[in-house]
């Protein structure tokens, strides 16, 4: 007898699992799954991350018996969860569905791409709003166009229409020549910044908000981000075209950016090698989430000047110059 009970309550909870994420429909009781769908806003350039080649984002997600509590709530429902681009629809599984209870909601919070290098998410019991740290590669050739999502909150149904946005700063080199010398060849560049942060979820307080935010250390830990390039001629001063060095996708903060530069050009005494280190940038203010900033290094024989402007494709600013001597 005792058997029997225990294999009816088995029954009884297995028929309460199968139903309880099922939708009534007034005349019976369907499943709804779940569905994603993404939009990449402002990506332009070669490197950035687009509708097309996103291929991968990675979903937390909290089931919650009414509205998301950041004091209690954890990623209970989806954790980390990678949701891929195939055959140009979005899946992943196990499929999830959705309650049907309408008092039940489901929260969701996204990012991309899925395990980007440098990502550690926040565990899995952690109450509130999800967080990753993101750690910079320090090779340019690694570094990725991060993106995050705007917060899904209090959802019920339907679709979950990810709203991706740049989260880190796009910041571009180009060289040109200032003076009449010719021959000059970039042989090292690198940038010293932040080596990492915490990218934290929020409510979006107004339309201007994005929903994250990336917080730092009290003592930043800085480190140094290797150009690809090894050998890059700069353009005479006749060409007016400029040559593109380098392009990063660092952590917005404009805390200890600074460049450094090797370079050789041809004097009287045969090839001659200059080496500048700890250079100031103008306009770090310009540093922001979703940036877009370029920096224009005209080079000649005694002079390094970097000049910068922010691009309104990925955000908007103002304009700067510094000035570099070499001894």
């Amino acid at each position: 007898m005792r058997r029997l009970r225990k294999i009816l309550f088995f029954i009884i909870l297995s028929a309460w699992t199968l139903t309880s994420c099922e939708k009534d429909t007034g005349t019976e009781t369907v499943n709804v799954p779940i569905g994603f769908s993404n939009n990449v806003t402002t990506a332009t350039r070669a490197g950035d991350i687009n509708n097309d080649n996103l291929t991968s984002i990675g979903v937390f997600a909290s089931l919650t018996h009414g509205n998301f509590d950041a004091t209690v709530s954890t990623p209970n429902f989806m954790y980390n969860q990678l949701v891929e681009k195939k055959n140009g629809t979005w899946q992943y599984t196990p499929l999830k569905y959705w309650p049907n209870n309408d008092s039940d909601k489901i929260s969701f919070f996204a990012y991309a791409p899925h395990n980007a290098t440098g990502v550690t998410p926040s565990n899995a019991i952690q109450k509130g709003y999800p967080s990753f740290t993101y750690t910079t590669p320090t090779a340019e050739a690694d570094q990725v166009d991060l993106l995050a999502a705007t917060p899904i909150i209090n959802q019920n149904g339907g679709s979950v229409d990810f709203k991706m946005q740049h989260a880190l700063t796009k910041v571009v080199f180009n060289v040109k020549s200032n003076d009449d010398i010719t021959g000059k060849v970039i042989t090292a560049f690198s940038i010293t910044g932040a080596k990492s942060g915490t990218l934290a979820f929020h409510v979006p307080a107004n339309d201007d908000d994005k929903g994250f935010g990336w917080t730092y250390p009290s003592t930043v830990t800085a480190e140094t981000f290797t150009a690809t390039t090894k050998s890059l001629s700069v353009p005479d001063k006749s060409t007016p075209e400029e040559a593109m060095l380098c392009t990063y996708f660092l952590l917005p903060t404009n805390i200890g950016n600074t460049f450094n530069i090797t370079y050789t050009y041809i004097g009287i005494k045969g090839t001659q090698t200059v080496t500048l280190t700890n250079q100031p940038l103008p306009s770090l203010d310009k540093w922001l989430s979703g940036a877009f900033v370029s920096y224009t290094i005209g080079i000649d024989k005694k002079v390094v000047t970097a000049t910068t402007e922010s691009h309104p494709t990925w955000g908007n600013g103002g304009q700067g110059s510094v000035d570099g001597t070499i001894n």
